[in-house]
């Protein structure tokens, strides 16, 4: 069985509500940082939602959708729940240790929990994405970041 009509539900679910997202922050206070306010990121992140919503209902439209598997592989549900639970430490480890050194840490650790070959491509990839996140939002977004002990 093709998964078509799921996927053009969830399609028009996105996009209903990356509408609302684009109206909600539309309502910030216009104050404007350079030549954006606020509303800027949260913004291009709903556009950047409608799309995909597009793309799998264009995808389900053209019978490209995936086929629904018959059950869930339980490992595969361990798995993902030891990746979610991965996600929620990153969240307390950011006041503890600051943004950019919690993400260097969570991204080490979640890639190597997924077999991520290589220690030092995990390294560095975790390092450069860490530090190019934390450099966005420092200075071009102008958002504070958490810091803590080392960054």
């Amino acid at each position: 069985m093709v998964v078509k009509r799921e996927d053009i539900g969830i399609g028009v679910g996105l996009i209903i509500l990356s509408i609302w997202l684009f109206w909600y922050v539309g309502r910030y206070r216009p104050v404007e940082i350079y030549i954006y306010g606020p509303d800027f990121f949260p913004k291009i992140l709903a556009v950047m939602m409608v799309v995909l919503g597009l793309g799998l209902i264009i995808n389900a439209v053209l019978g490209n959708s995936l086929k629904m598997g018959d059950r869930i592989d339980p490992k595969g549900f361990v798995r993902m729940l030891i990746s979610v639970a991965i996600c929620i430490g990153y969240l307390f480890l950011t006041n503890i240790l600051g943004f950019a050194t919690a993400t260097f840490v969570f991204l080490f650790v979640l890639m190597t929990f997924l077999k991520q070959r290589g220690i030092l491509i995990r390294i560095f990839s975790s390092m450069a994405t860490a530090l190019i996140v934390w450099g966005i939002f420092r200075y071009f977004l102008i958002i504070p970041m958490p810091e803590g002990w080392l960054f």
